[in-house]
């Protein structure tokens, strides 16, 4: 086996080594980000919003498959096996570059969207109901009330009902809290609508930045796989 040949199976095996953790990183990412989505979802009506993490698992799907074909290919030294891994991985960059640009267009959408079903949830609070779930879930977890902040529950049908902002919004530790607007120092003060939207922006903003990340990846390997390509023909790699 020539120097040339060996190099490039060398490379090729340690590149698909890659492919397959980066398959297992990507597949975390996505489910993180569905998984974040999710416990939000109330406030996000638009599906939509979720089509970058989705892309994300199902380039996780096709990078493990590119990671044992290019284990496979470089073992047999199949020129065919060979082929295929490029195309793959021209295929896994244009989906890349496509969950970019939806995530970048998305992104823009996440906002008007959270602060118009926000101010519908809000309304329909009752302490009892779906929407009062997942109200006291997000100020209970993101340590807030309201939506711009603790006043804004004072033009909603709760309030002009029972004259006290619901029990979520009470801090952690102060167990003699009744909601009550006469002692502010027992709730907290800061509105959801802000903190969601930084948890939603951060979520997308990193599986975006994982994403190009991969592309460049990929970019290198499809330029390196190239001229690996048309080398090994000349040196003899062998057909299936």
């Amino acid at each position: 086996m020539g120097l040339g040949v060996f190099t490039s199976k060398t490379f090729l095996v340690f590149l698909s080594l890659v492919f397959l953790a980066a398959a297992a990183a990507l597949g975390y990412v996505g489910i993180s980000v569905i998984i974040t989505y999710k416990q939000y979802e109330s406030f996000l009506s638009n599906v939509y919003v979720m089509l970058p993490a989705i892309i994300i698992l199902a380039v996780a799907v096709l990078m493990f498959i590119i990671g044992l074909l290019g284990c496979i290919s470089s073992i047999q030294e199949s020129c065919c096996g060979l082929g295929c891994f490029i195309t793959l991985i021209s295929i896994i960059f244009a989906a890349g570059v496509v969950t970019l640009v939806l995530g970048l267009v998305y992104k823009d959408k996440i906002d008007p969207e959270l602060q118009k079903n926000m101010k519908r949830l809000f309304e329909k609070y009752s302490g009892g109901n779906l929407e009062s779930s997942a109200i006291d879930f997000i100020q209970e977890e993101l340590k807030c009330c309201g939506i711009q902040n603790y006043t804004s529950w004072e033009n909603t049908t709760w309030f002009m009902a029972n004259h006290t902002v619901p029990v979520s919004c009470c801090r952690k530790n102060e167990t003699t809290c009744d909601g009550k607007l006469d002692a502010v120092n027992k709730i907290y003060t800061e509105g959801c609508e802000v903190k969601l939207e930084n948890v939603l922006h951060r979520a997308l903003g990193f599986s975006l930045l994982v994403i190009l990340g991969f592309a460049v990846l990929e970019l290198l390997a499809l330029i390196s796989l190239c001229v690996i390509y048309r080398r090994n023909n000349r040196e003899g790699y062998q057909l299936l």
